[in-house]
């Protein structure tokens, strides 16, 4: 309610001001969860190579047969 205030909105925006938020919100998550997600692929490709996904791959299964 203070930021609203703050912005100089009337007190009555603030039911719709939360209902946008509700609304775009899923979908704020949804798209930042995606950038985490391919920016770690994208260093983790410039760290450990092209093949970096079929050597985790590979390291993985010969850990699984290991134990």
């Amino acid at each position: 309610m203070l930021i609203v205030s703050l912005f100089g909105f009337p007190a009555e925006a603030f039911p719709l001001i939360a209902t946008l938020g509700f609304l775009f919100d899923p979908a704020a998550t949804c798209l930042n969860a995606s950038g985490d997600t391919i920016a770690s692929m994208i260093v983790a490709r410039l760290v450990e190579g092209k093949d970096w996904l079929k050597n985790a791959v590979a390291a993985k299964t010969a850990a699984g047969k290991e134990a």
